[in-house]
């Protein structure tokens, strides 16, 4: 498996590959709605946190709940789990308390996900084709397999959106073609995702490794 689960805080081996400070994570919340949140203070007990935009779920002052950051770090993909105590409306102050997982950059976990996928190539004069309606096959951080169109050849440079989440806009970028299957489907190379994109296709596809991992535990008992 590529993700790789770190020590719990409170182990003596434990390395968490904590986030920057001023950088954006997601925080989710659980049972509730996931925010775009910016580290202020950092340290070996605790994360604070600002969130970065206005929610239709806002937080209360004193709430404890159970919560997720999500974020790219260093080694890869990092999510901690823990416990967030509320400080302000937009403040939050999180511990760690569950796992750490990390998706390895050398080896992306890719999650099968069909989800509603757009392409158009990008022209020699730096322009945008005709949009092309076509599905995804599979999803990782730096590629993902599209259904078609046959029409792209190796090498091709295109932009594309994603609908990852049904009700939120399409993750949109730009990237290239990198091989093709008998089948007829594109295997495309991520080269920039704009805007929160990033940190939206993290989450994706974190929220795909876990309804995964809930189906297998689900089948084993």
């Amino acid at each position: 498996m590529s993700a790789t689960r770190t020590p719990a805080a409170g182990s003596r081996d434990a390395v968490v590959p904590l986030p920057d400070l001023r950088q954006d994570v997601a925080l989710v919340l659980r049972g509730r709605d996931s925010y775009s949140a910016r580290v202020t203070r950092r340290t070996p007990d605790e994360i604070l946190l600002v969130l970065m935009l206005e929610s239709r779920d806002p937080l209360h002052p004193g709430d404890v709940v159970e919560t997720t950051i999500e974020y790219a770090g260093g080694r890869g993909l990092v999510r901690l789990e823990g416990r967030g105590t509320v400080v302000t409306s937009d403040l939050m102050r999180f511990h760690l308390e569950g796992d750490v997982d990390v998706l390895q950059r050398r080896d992306f976990v890719r999650v099968q996900a069909v989800r509603p996928l757009q392409i158009a190539p990008l022209l020699e004069d730096g322009g945008t084709g005709a949009w092309i309606d076509t599905l995804t096959a599979n999803v990782s951080g730096n590629g993902l397999l599209a259904a078609g169109p046959e029409t792209l050849a190796l090498g091709d440079k295109v932009c594309f959106r994603i609908v990852a989440t049904e009700g939120e806009p399409p993750i949109e970028g730009r990237g290239h073609v990198t091989r093709h299957t008998d089948a007829g489907q594109r295997a495309l190379a991520i080269d920039e995702l704009d805007g929160d994109g990033r940190r939206r296709l993290i989450r994706f596809i974190f929220e795909q490794e876990r309804i995964t991992r809930q189906r297998t535990r689900d089948a084993e008992l």
